[in-house]
C-alpha cells in the first residue's frame, strides 16, 4: 500500500466514472473444494463443511487494469501467475508446482457510484491459462467490495468462482485482495487555429505476388472418453500415410503433438486397452488453411470402468513399483492383473460393471494390504475412473508386523473371521511365500488378573494358527504365543488410570517373520 502510494498518482474521482486504474493483488485458489462441488453437490460440500483451508489453496500474483465505462460499470483486466500443483478434472494432479498464467477480461459491475467510500459490485468475464503448454478457458462470476480511500487509492476484494470450459481447465475458486491508484489524467487536446489541409493521398501499388502455402504443419490429436468426455491418458495413437506410420502415447491432458508432418493424406486412430478409436481422416486440403496446426479430436468408447490406483510403501510412505497387482471378480468368478509402474507406483486396470472386486498387491517378501471396490451402482456415462491406494510392507527376518484388523468376541480367545480382514491378507502373504517360517504373537491389556490375560493370548494366538492350518498353510511353518499384558506399548500398566483407547492399543496381534 505504503508502495502504491508513494507512487504519488491520484485518483481523484470527479465525475463518479472511474479513470484509468492500476490494481496490485495477491490472490489464492481453490480447487479441492470446486471438485468436491463439482464431483458431489454444493450441499454436500456446505453442510459437511469441507471448504479448503488457506493453508491447502494455490498463492499468487497479479495486476489489473481498470476503466469506468460508465458512473456503475467498469471493464476489468487482469494478468496473474502463480506456483500450482493442478488438480485435473479426473482428480490426478501435475505432480509438481508449475507455472500457471491466467489472464481475463470482463466488467465490474457497481451497486453504488465511486463517490461512495464502501461499494459492493458483481463480477463477470472471460479468461485464459496457460499450463504447461496447455491451454484452457473458463467463466468467472463473483462478488466483491471496492473500498474508496480518501479519493486517492482503491482497496478491493474479491471472490469468484471460475467455471472450466473443455477438458483443459478445471473449475475453481480465487479468492483476491488488492490495492489501485489512477495512472493519468486526461489529456485536453488542443486544435490548432488553422488546421493544416489534407494532403491527396499517394496511391502504392498492393503486391500481388501469392503467399506460398504451407508445406508441413504440426498434427494436434486430443483423445476423450466418449461417454464422460474425460481426456484419455497413454492412448497409441496412430498416423498413417503415405511416408509411413507415425505413433505417439498421449499425455495426461489426452493430447499428443506430431511435429512436421508433411502435407498429404493421413488417416488417424487410436487404441487404448485392446480397444480403438473412432477414427478421423486428414485432406491434404487441411494443410492450405491458415495456421500452423492441424486439431484433430478422436474419441474411444470402453464400456468397463478404470481402477486407477497406487502401491504405496506404508512405512516409508514412498510408491512402490514392480508389484504384480491381484483382482478378483467376487461376482462373475474371473481374475485379471496388472503390474504397477517402477518409478511411481500407478496401476490402471479395466473393470466389468456391475460387479464386487477384491484387489491386492503382489512380490516377494511383501505382505500386502487387501482392498474390497465395487461397481455397482456407478453409471458409467458419469464416472470413468475407480480410485484405491494400496498399502505394502516388506517382510524381514525377526521383523514385527501389527495385524490391526483381527478380532475376538469379547472377552473371548473365539475370532470373529467377518470382522478379520487382516486374516486374508495373513494367508496370502502366506501362499505367496511358501517358505516362510512365522510366530503369532497376541497381546492383551492390563485389565484382570496377569494368569487370566496370559492363558487368554496363548489361545488368541493358537486360535489363529488354527485358522491358518485351515485354509492349508502347513503346520509346520506356524508357531503361538501369548504374552498377556507383558509387553504393553504404552505406560497403561496395573493401577495407572487409562482411556479405553489408550488400553485398545496393547491388544493386538502380531506377525514375525522366523525365516523364508
Amino acid at each position: 500500500m505504503l508502495s502504491c502510494l508513494a507512487l504519488k498518482l491520484s485518483a481523484q474521482v470527479t465525475d463518479e466514472k472511474k479513470s484509468s486504474t492500476l490494481v496490485l493483488h495477491v490472490f489464492y485458489s481453490d480447487f479441492n473444494t470446486a471438485q468436491l462441488i463439482r464431483t458431489t453437490s454444493f450441499g454436500n460440500v456446505f453442510t459437511n463443511n469441507l471448504w479448503s483451508r488457506i493453508g491447502d489453496m494455490q498463492m499468487g500474483f497479479g495486476v489489473s487494469y481498470l476503466k469506468g465505462l460508465s458512473k456503475k460499470i467498469d471493464f476489468v483486466s487482469s494478468l496473474d501467475g502463480s506456483s500450482t500443483d493442478y488438480l485435473y478434472k479426473d482428480g490426478t494432479h501435475n505432480g509438481s508446482n508449475q507455472f500457471l498464467l491466467d489472464i481475463n477480461a470482463g466488467l465490474n459491475i457497481k451497486l453504488l457510484s465511486d463517490r461512495h467510500t464502501v461499494v459492493p459490485y458483481l463480477s463477470t468475464g472471460a479468461g485464459v491459462s496457460l499450463y504447461q503448454g496447455k491451454t484452457g478457458f473458463y467463466f468467472p462470476a463473483g462478488i466483491g467490495v471496492q473500498l474508496n480511500l480518501f479519493n486517492e487509492a482503491f482497496v478491493f476484494t474479491n471472490m469468484q468462482y471460475r467455471r472450466a470450459l473443455g477438458g483443459q481447465a478445471n473449475d475453481h475458486f480465487q479468492y483476491n485482495i488488492g490495492i489501485g491508484v489512477g495512472i493519468g489524467k486526461k489529456k485536453v487536446i488542443k486544435q490548432p487555429i488553422n488546421p493544416p489541409q489534407p494532403v491527396n493521398p499517394v496511391k502504392v501499388k498492393q503486391d500481388t505476388t501469392p503467399v506460398a502455402k504451407l508445406a508441413v504443419k504440426n498434427v494436434v490429436i486430443t483423445v476423450t472418453d466418449e461417454q464422460t468426455g474425460f481426456p484419455l491418458s497413454s492412448v497409441a495413437v496412430t498416423i498413417d500415410g503415405a511416408g509411413g506410420n507415425m505413433n505417439a502415447f498421449t499425455d495426461n491432458m489426452g493430447q499428443v503433438t506430431f511435429s512436421n508432418v508433411q502435407a498429404g493424406e493421413y488417416t488417424v486412430s487410436g487404441t487404448l486397452h485392446t480397444i480403438g478409436t473412432t477414427g478421423r481422416t486428414i485432406t491434404r486440403s487441411s494443410f492450405d488453411a491458415p495456421g500452423s496446426e492441424i486439431k484433430i479430436s478422436i474419441t474411444h468408447n470402453d464400456p468397463r470402468f478404470t481402477l486407477s490406483g497406487v502401491v504405496v510403501n506404508t512405512i516409508t510412505g514412498q510408491p512402490e513399483g514392480d508389484i504384480a497387482i491381484d483382482i478378483m471378480n467376487a461376482t462373475l468368478n474371473t481374475d485379471v492383473s496388472g503390474l504397477s509402474e517402477p518409478a511411481t507406483g500407478v496401476f490402471n486396470i479395466q473393470l466389468d460393471p456391475g460387479s464386487d472386486f477384491v484387489v491386492s498387491g503382489k512380490k516377494a517378501r511383501y505382505i500386502s494390504d487387501i482392498e474390497k471396490v465395487s461397481t455397482k451402482g456407478l453409471t458409467r456415462s458419469a464416472t470413468l475412473y475407480v480410485k484405491l491406494k494400496i498399502g505394502i510392507e516388506q517382510a524381514t527376518p525377526d521383523k514385527t508386523i501389527t495385524l490391526s484388523n483381527i478380532y475376538y468376541n469379547t472377552g473371548s480367545f473365539r475370532i470373529n473371521p467377518g470382522a478379520s480382514t487382516d486374516l486374508e491378507k495373513l494367508v496370502k502373504f502366506l501362499k505367496d511365500n511358501p517358505g516362510v517360517t512365522i510366530e503369532i504373537d497376541s497381546h492383551t491389556d492390563s485389565r484382570g488378573s496377569a494368569s487370566r490375560n496370559l492363558k487368554l493370548s496363548r489361545a488368541r494366538a493358537q486360535q489363529v494358527v488354527e485358522y491358518l492350518q485351515k485354509q492349508s498353510i502347513a503346520k509346520n511353518r506356524l508357531v503361538a504365543k501369548g504374552y498377556g499384558a507383558t509387553r504393553l506399548v504404552n505406560g497403561c500398566k496395573v493401577g495407572v488410570k487409562c482411556t479405553d483407547a489408550e488400553h485398545a492399543k496393547n491388544r493386538r496381534t502380531e506377525l514375525k517373520i522366523l525365516a523364508f
